[in-house]
């Protein structure tokens, strides 16, 4: 008995093989464009805040200042973008500067802090699209006030409504910008590098590549200001040649520690090196030194190299030796 089938002809059977590819690719077509669809939701929906351009000029004042004198100073703020930006300016303390050399802010009081020296004409200001201001600052040091350094910051931070913003953001990023005041009440004994002292300058004692990192804790016991320049030397025990990295200047603030930073990124050779790092100030120098050996890992491997070599040599040529006493012995 036949059983009732379908038995499909060669054209047939062509045909439904070519249905179920063109089906085949209508559905991967079909996922790819709901693939896009669902991924230009997603970044549409976690797009970030609209971000304004500022730009403040200048973002550091060093001024000498007199006890009961007035000193002006101006700010320039800019407003590079295309929508008005209101901002509020605060007064702030400097509590140190930071291993980067970037200065640290706080709202709470600090020994030798300026912020009370510190009247704006214009707090709060709006700065139209593509436009600038110019904020004067009043500094008065009191009658009285004892030599030494001060500081203060002032920090322009924008009040933008919620129009400012998407409604989806993730994010909101409130642009800020700082100006720091470094004040100087000069004094007759004003007090020298030499009043300083390197509280400890680390190196590693094996180096195997580069860069070789160096840290130097340098103490100001002092009330006043440095601003001072530095270098970093290394120089190998077995030669004349120096290799010197140097340290951009920098300042450190009365009575505080400051970490330094640095390394040596240049091609170093094998061997025992003396680390050198120095400050210097109107002629006069503070030095701190270090002492390391440089076993670079190319020179490492050669070494483990020819170790392998010699081993693998001494104990072929004694094998060999054994079987021609053997040999001779017979």
């Amino acid at each position: 008995m036949i059983e009732n089938s379908m038995i499909l002809s060669s054209p047939e059977r062509k045909m439904s093989e070519r249905d179920k590819i063109v089906n085949c690719k209508l559905k991967i077509l079909t996922l790819a464009i709901l693939m896009s669809v669902f991924a230009f939701t997603l970044s549409a929906s976690g797009q970030g805040a609209i971000s304004p351009t500022l730009s403040i000029s200048p973002g550091l004042v060093q001024q000498t200042v007199k006890p009961g004198e007035k000193t002006i100073v101006k700010i320039k703020v800019t407003n590079l973008g295309k929508e008005p930006i209101p901002l509020s300016a605060s007064k702030f303390s400097i509590s140190g500067i930071n291993n980067l050399g970037s200065p640290e802010f706080t709202a709470e009081p600090r020994p030798h802090s300026g912020v009370e020296w510190l009247t704006l004409d214009s707090p709060d200001l709006i700065l139209d699209a593509q436009g600038s201001k110019e904020v004067q600052v009043t500094i008065l040091a009191p009658k009285g006030t004892v030599p030494g350094g001060y500081s203060a910051a002032l920090i322009f931070q924008a009040r933008l409504p919620a129009n400012y913003f998407d409604e989806n953001a993730n994010t909101r990023i409130i642009p800020a910008l700082s100006t720091s005041f470094l004040l100087s009440v000069d004094s007759t004994t004003k007090p020298t590098i030499e009043s300083l002292s390197i509280s400890s300058f680390q190196t590693p004692k094996i180096v195997v590549s580069t860069p070789v990192p160096f840290l130097a804790e340098i103490s100001n016991p002092t009330g006043f200001f440095f601003f001072a320049d530095g270098d970093l030397t290394l120089t190998p025990t077995w030669g004349e040649q120096k290799m010197v990295t140097q340290l951009a200047s920098s300042v450190l603030m009365p009575e505080s520690s400051r970490q330094y930073i640095s390394a040596y990124t240049g091609t170093i050779w094998p061997g025992v090196y003396d680390a050198k790092f120095t400050l210097k100030q109107d002629g006069k120098i503070l030095v701190a030194s270090s002492r390391f050996v440089s076993i670079p890992w190319p020179f490492i491997i050669i070494v483990l190299l020819l170790a392998i070599l010699a081993v693998g040599s001494t104990v072929y040529f004694r094998r060999r030796r054994a079987k021609l006493l053997r040999a001779m012995s017979r």
